[in-house]
């Protein structure tokens, strides 16, 4: 199980040289993840957020961290990343789908997550997710970092 982890993870930071612009499993689904929470925020006349390879990088090590560790909240450390404002949401989605619209639904029924997704003061996005054993369950570790200069 941890070898899978490791090759997601590990796909996901090649995607970029990968051969033939073929992208990486989890480098598609963070793009789609990206793509959904776009999608919500052009229902509510804002501007899309632009792809951040270092946000990228951050959300898609936390996700991987809260399956490693078994633990669910916020906490991860992306200051470093260089932008002066930033924001994090968290879900996990029980078994292996890579399917953002459970994640999105949710936040949007949260008053502080669906926030972030409309914050017309970000304007950087990084998603990144993470499979493995949740608990005794398999889930997809969902987190998206926002960010903003």
């Amino acid at each position: 199980m941890r070898a899978l982890r490791t090759i997601a993870l590990a796909a996901f930071l090649f995607a970029v040289s990968a051969p033939n612009g073929i992208a990486a499993p989890n480098d598609d689904a963070s793009n789609r993840m990206i793509e959904a929470v776009n999608s919500i925020r052009a229902d509510h006349g804002l501007r899309p957020l632009r792809p951040a390879p270092k946000l990228a990088h951050s959300s898609n090590g936390y996700a991987k961290h809260l399956i490693r560790t078994d633990s669910f909240g916020h906490g991860s450390s992306f200051q470093n990343a260089g932008f002066r404002t930033a924001g994090e949401i968290l879900a996990y989605n029980s078994g292996w789908s890579a399917k953002p619209r459970p994640a999105i639904r949710m936040w949007l029924g949260s008053s502080s997550h669906r926030a972030l997704m409309l914050s017309s003061r970000f304007r950087y996005a990084g998603a990144g997710l993470a499979r493995g054993r949740f608990g005794r369950s398999m889930a997809t570790m969902w987190v998206v970092h926002f960010g903003a200069h």
